[in-house]
């Protein structure tokens, strides 16, 4: 009877330690791919952020093409109106209308704006030119029957604007002088009517022009975008025959076609990426590309996404060789673990087997209730992202990993909600915070956006090390001139968002006001003295949740346009 009483708890106990070596690889098995899962979900996501941001802001910037365009001119006529009315003002009791007229056609003649292709002209309601700079020759001549490439009477048209509304728009059709070919192209013009010798007088500008102007804007964006510890990573952009058109770390690539380039595996990248975003709307590529010393290679995980209206492809990349590293040193802890266990399994059925059934149906419980503990907090912290209670656990094995497990959980956490270099929120947690606001104080809640002023300078001038301790030094200054219970963000590159929750307008105002000024007093060293913002404020008093960002978002080009170091409302 002992015998077989002894084979029985022999062999009751091989089995249990069986299972237990086999739940331990199971448990150890799926921590290996859930951390692999979990740290390829951060990269991917991280690389699909990097893309969507410029991607937002690129359309963004091109759905405000002619709304951009149409401000600039109005604002530029009115320059152009302020200085005509003083000049008449000043000399009207004193000078001819001859000589206020050159006086005012020499003040406005050699001013020129948007890329040097912007002019002022001036002509009579009689349909006579009185400025014309880019064609001099027809000063003085009646031009009352132009008509554009489409057959409209572009002046008449002028004239009429002029009488029934005394300002506004004209939309016509030109050969555009700057692209050197024979295809028409829209122009706006804004005019406006000078009282005192009744003339009108305006500027305009293509609108294929003002989209050439967003896209190089745009890709000084992109050429301004490292990331990385050793900002070694970067946003690229080329078109779809394979040109580079930016890049922030290699600008040398900048210009080139590399439609045939190839990686150490014959994939033609470029190509891939291209099909991918004309098929399929963008998504992940893996490229293998050799190592600096050329004696081996390393695996480059890329995310691109198309902006289709430009036929460009948006994309970056990051080297995840070491992820499979990490991957591969778990296998070999794996490996080492189970032979730790068949070690602990035969002592313990050695000694088992000396004592009691009894002493061993208590362990064995003991053994299986610290599994099940376990192996509820590891899905439990799978799915919500919550820590493992590590005082629930009674083996010190297991503690180790649990808190190796609140360590990623931790980390993984502050990377969702805080922008990395700056400390306060990122673009998608700030826009999170944004709409739960609104919706607990959907008529009380202001909105700052904020631009630094000619920060591209600061790059170009001292490297972006100092950019980026310029960024740090700013948002600290906004962060640290908040009310209470506000919210700051980093939209992206050098724009930030403020949230005012139970916020009056004026309020709202008076905090952007503070925050400009603090800056605006700041004497930053590292850059040899000071720096400006421009700001829009906006209010949900006066706007719906929809329209609310984009009004900051204008009143903060406003404030650009209208010389920078202001705030707008």
């Amino acid at each position: 009877m002992n015998r077989i009483i002894l084979m029985m708890v022999t062999g009751a106990i091989l089995i249990q330690g069986i299972m237990w070596l086999g739940d331990s690889i199971y448990l150890f098995t799926t921590k290996i791919e859930e951390k692999k899962q979990i740290q390829t979900n951060y990269i991917k996501a991280e690389l699909k952020e990097r893309v969507a941001s410029v991607i937002d802001y690129s359309e963004y910037r091109s759905q405000e093409t002619e709304t951009f365009l149409r401000e600039t001119l109005h604002s530029r006529t009115y320059e152009a109106y302020e200085l005509m009315q003083s000049i008449y003002e000043n000399n009207k009791a004193s000078k001819s209308k001859a000589e206020i007229t050159k006086m005012i056609k020499d003040a406005l003649r050699g001013i020129r704006f948007n890329g040097n292709r912007g002019y002022y002209f001036i002509d009579s309601l009689e349909g006579d030119v009185v400025l014309y700079p880019v064609y001099p020759e027809s000063e003085g001549q009646n031009l009352i029957d132009l008509r554009d490439d489409d057959g409209n009477y572009a002046m008449r048209e002028e004239i009429e604007l002029i009488q029934l509304k005394g300002e506004g728009y004209i939309e016509g059709f030109w050969k555009n002088p700057n692209t050197g070919d024979d295809r028409t192209y829209k122009k706006v013009t804004f005019v406006k009517k000078f009282e005192p010798y009744n003339w009108y007088f305006g500027c305009g500008d293509y609108l294929d022009e003002i989209t050439k102007d967003i896209q190089k804007e745009v890709l000084a964006y992109v050429d301004s975008i490292q990331y990385g510890e050793d900002n070694g990573q970067y946003v690229f952009v080329h078109d779809y025959n394979g040109v580079e058109l930016a890049n922030g770390v290699y600008p040398e690539l900048v210009g080139n076609n590399y439609y045939e380039l190839e990686d150490i595996k014959g994939s033609k990248v470029y190509q891939e990426q291209i099909s991918l975003c004309m098929e399929s709307g963008g998504g992940y590529l893996t490229h293998y590309w050799p190592t600096t010393k050329g004696d081996d290679y390393y695996k480059k995980l890329t995310y691109v996404a198309p902006l289709s209206d430009w036929n460009w492809v948006i994309g970056t990349g990051m080297d995840v060789s070491d992820l499979d590293e990490l991957i591969s040193n778990s296998e070999r802890e794996l490996e080492q673990f189970i032979w730790l266990r068949l070690i602990a399994i035969l002592a313990v059925l050695s000694v088992l087997v000396a004592v009691s059934l009894f002493y061993i149906k208590v362990f064995m419980g003991k053994i299986k209730k610290n599994f099940s503990v376990f192996r509820d907090y590891m899905i439990s912290a799978n799915r919500n992202l919550t820590k493992i209670d590590v005082d629930t656990l009674d083996y010190k094995d297991f503690s180790e990993l649990a808190e190796v497990t609140n360590s990623m959980t931790e980390r993984i956490n502050h990377l969702l909600h805080y922008d990395e270099l700056t400390g306060i929120l990122n673009r998608r947690y700030i826009m999170e915070t944004f709409d739960d606001v609104l919706s607990t104080s959907p008529k009380k809640t202001g909105i700052i956006v904020l631009d630094i002023d000619y920060f591209k300078r600061v790059n170009d001038q001292f490297g972006h090390d100092i950019g980026d301790q310029t960024l740090i030094i700013i948002a600290k200054t906004i962060k640290d001139n908040l009310p209470d219970q506000t919210f700051v963000g980093r939209f992206g590159g050098e724009e930030f968002i403020v949230v005012l929750p139970e916020t009056s307008l004026e309020e709202t105002i008076t905090v952007a006001e503070k925050i400009r000024r603090n800056i605006e007093m700041l004497n930053i060293e590292a850059i040899n003295g000071n720096i400006t913002v421009s700001g829009g404020v906006a209010h949900s008093s006066y706007f719906e949740k929809e329209e609310l960002f984009k009004q900051a978002d204008k009143k903060l080009y406003i404030a650009k346009a209208l010389g920078r170091n202001r705030i707008e409302s």
